[in-house]
């Protein structure tokens, strides 16, 4: 265990490829521990009575908490063991009497405010919490953190899985499965609760494509369907480009290249983290040209700087297709969708069995949907740096047209001969 006189300039410029402990020369017992990711302060002490050496954390370095308050801190501390106090059980202490008040609603929030906040999937983490997880009637919000207790969360997940939506309750338990291991390693829970309990089962895997007179009446329902504005917009953008639903969305004006007719989605905003460029067909150069006519930001904007959010889609797609029962403040709403039982997800199915059928190869398929390989290959996926650019546009235009031939906008068109 090295020793050296900390000075703020070390503490800030050292580094460690493997946690290391660097003891104060000047405040014996005062540590700071480096590793590839944090600093953190921490005080070597002996137990009032006892000869047993223990550590306790201070904090984390920070240019608030630095050599000067560190030290001032061991200092206040080693003045409690000469006084005959423990500060690890001193601090033990004042964490258990902290959660013993703690709800799991201000642990949730502070879970996303610390660990969610900059994920990618971030937004809908957050989603599934707040909506299902401190639901206010069948959440957790208002449990004590240390009563927590499996049938609580059963509790809540049954809520989820009774509403039909058993992949939502899968992953609202992988959520809280997080929450309290987090918390575990955080020190304000003493044990998880989640381990051994399963996950609840997910939907059976989806395969729905929509066929040729479905995707004709679905064209020409959107119309009158009666959904929330921008929604009629996003789904013939789905048809058009084989995006995810989240990322036609969330289509910002700074996404779009009408001279090269592309859209550009950066990292961020695609699932696999890999930036992904989509041709802009005729159609759906007409319609994001339209939406974009005047706008600085959102193409589908929801109040000062949000965006359209794609569960917000879905739910409206669902509601179109199955109608709304009345209840508090809602009257009830006919179903307004003809064809019923696909999701916009089932769009982005569909374009790739049109593109398969009309004889565009599947390793183009696989770039149009941003899959890294057609298939699992080491070889394909790691080594065939192409993104099959002008087999895309071509591909894009064939099943642009033939959609637009099924809803009876243009000419019938023919399959690519092998």
């Amino acid at each position: 265990m090295p020793k050296e006189k900390l000075t703020d300039r070390f503490v800030a410029t050292v580094k460690a490829e493997a946690q290391t402990d660097y003891f104060d020369t000047l405040e014996p017992g005062l540590a700071l521990r480096v590793s590839p990711t944090r600093k953190t302060w921490s005080l070597m002490y002996t137990r009032p009575g006892s000869r047993q050496r223990v550590r306790v954390t201070l904090g984390e370095y920070s240019e608030e908490f630095g050599v000067g308050k560190a030290r001032k801190r061991a200092r206040e501390m080693k003045a409690d063991v000469a006084d005959g106090k423990d500060p690890k059980t001193v601090k033990e202490a004042a964490a258990a009497a902290a959660a013993s008040a703690l709800t799991m609603s201000e642990l949730v929030e502070d879970y996303i405010a610390r660990r969610v906040v900059g994920l990618r999937s971030a937004d809908e983490v957050t989603r599934r919490l707040r909506r299902n997880i401190l639901d206010p009637v069948h959440g957790l919000g208002a449990v004590l953190v240390p009563n927590l207790h499996r049938r609580d969360i059963v509790k809540a997940l049954d809520a989820v899985e009774d509403r039909g939506a058993k992949t939502e309750a899968s992953r609202c338990f992988e959520d809280v499965r997080a929450v309290v291991r987090w918390a575990v390693g955080r020190g304000v829970i003493d044990r998880d609760v989640t381990f051994g309990m399963k996950a609840p089962q997910r939907n059976n895997v989806r395969d729905r494509v929509l066929n040729a007179a479905e995707i004709k009446n679905v064209f020409e329902a959107l119309p009158t369907a009666g959904m929330r504005d921008g929604v009629e917009d996003v789904v013939r953008l789905l048809f058009e480009t084989a995006c995810r639903v989240s990322e036609i969305a969330a289509i910002h004006v700074r996404e779009l290249d009408f001279v090269g007719d592309m859209i550009c989605l950066p990292p961020d905003r695609v699932k696999n983290g890999l930036a992904h460029e989509v041709p802009m067909t005729g159609t759906a150069k007409a319609i994001l040209k339209r939406l974009a006519e005047g706008k600085k930001g959102y193409l589908f904007p929801v109040g000062e700087d949000g965006c359209l959010r794609g569960d917000v889609v879905a739910n409206e797609l669902a509601k179109a297709q199955k109608g709304t029962e009345a209840g508090k403040g809602r009257r009830q709403r006919d179903a307004t969708m003809p064809v019923a039982g696909w999701t916009a997800h089932d769009v982005r199915r569909t374009w790739a069995t049109l593109a398969s059928k009309l004889g565009v190869p599947p390793h183009v398929i696989a770039a149009s949907l941003n899959h890294q390989s057609v298939n699992s290959s080491v070889t394909f996926a790691h080594y065939v740096r192409n993104d099959f650019m002008p087999e895309r546009r071509e591909a894009h235009k064939l099943v642009s047209a033939h959609i637009a031939g099924i809803v009876g906008q243009g000419a019938k068109v023919l399959p690519l001969k092998a």
